[in-house]
């Protein structure tokens, strides 16, 4: 469907949309992050636009296309607000709007076939995802006793809703609305959920902000540009704590009066986490 649209750059406000989203994609590139959605608020008329064009042409495709490029156009902006909070170092924040690249990234892979740079956003967001340190997640069980159909209003449970669920009518996508819940059944605990959005931390997790994000911390000290892909290999190491040498019967030297060998003595190994960063081939971001 990207292509589709593309083809239509005849249509005045195809091609300014287009011109548009280059200027998005170059402030990427440039490292300007302000304003990520300044842009795409300058297009909405020309999407409305374009939508009625469809609709007038009695043009399925092209209505539907435009919804994709739309989403297209906003995971460019949602990438540069999620670049901004890291470069801010607004960690915790950043990893909803992460997800929000994500889920923009594969719902664009549902419609089309032609990706352009999409796959390489993805698999370079699936690897900042690994710096973060949530791993486990909670995935809810509800009974919905009412649900409509978002383009009909029908159950989308009844042979009167023609709709099938996420798929696009139109320019719009087919959504299921719950109406009533009736029981909250059940909380699993997920490490690989759909939704990522909801983090379970242990509450003996005393770490501060600090150290919880020290590994991201650390690869954006590097200063890599936000758009070059990488790979980490962590690497546990045994190291010895750096504390003044005594003898094993003396007086530990931390001034505790006891016996070094039954004071930090007793503990003098810890374990260390190693990240090793190999840089890969920066994005290709496609221009119009």
């Amino acid at each position: 469907m990207l292509r589709y649209f593309l083809e239509k750059n005849s249509i005045k406000q195809v091609d300014n949309i287009c011109n548009k989203l280059n200027q998005t994609k170059r402030r990427i590139y440039s490292g300007d992050l302000t304003n990520p959605y300044r842009e795409y608020n300058s297009c909405s008329e020309h999407f409305e636009t374009v939508q009625q064009i469809a609709i007038d042409t009695k043009d399925e495709q092209l209505a539907n296309a435009q919804y994709v490029f739309k989403q297209y156009f906003l995971l460019f902006c949602n990438l540069m607000k999620y670049f901004g909070l890291l470069k801010r170092k607004e960690y915790k924040f950043s990893w909803n709007k992460l997800q929000d690249c994500i889920d923009s990234a594969q719902y664009i892979g549902r419609f089309t076939d032609d990706r352009l740079d999409v796959p390489q956003l993805l698999d370079l967001l699936r690897n900042y995802e690994t710096l973060y340190p949530y791993k486990v997640f909670s995935s809810s069980e509800y009974i919905i006793t009412r649900s409509n159909c978002s383009i009909c209003g029908k159950s989308m449970l009844s042979l009167e809703c023609p709709h099938i669920k996420d798929n696009l009518y139109w320019g719009k996508p087919a959504e299921e609305i719950f109406g009533e819940i009736k029981e909250f059944q059940t909380v699993y605990l997920v490490s690989h959920p759909e939704d990522k959005r909801y983090i379970i931390e242990l509450s003996d997790d005393n770490r501060d902000e600090v150290e919880k994000f020290k590994k991201l911390d650390q690869f954006l000290d590097l200063n890599l540009p936000f758009l070059q892909n990488f790979t980490v290999k962590s690497v546990i190491e045994t190291r010895t704590k750096e504390i003044e040498k005594v003898g094993r019967n003396d007086h530990c030297p931390c001034g505790s009066g006891i016996k070094f060998k039954k004071c930090c003595g007793n503990d003098l190994y810890y374990q260390h986490e190693r990240n090793l960063v190999t840089p890969k081939a920066q994005v290709k971001l496609f221009y119009f």
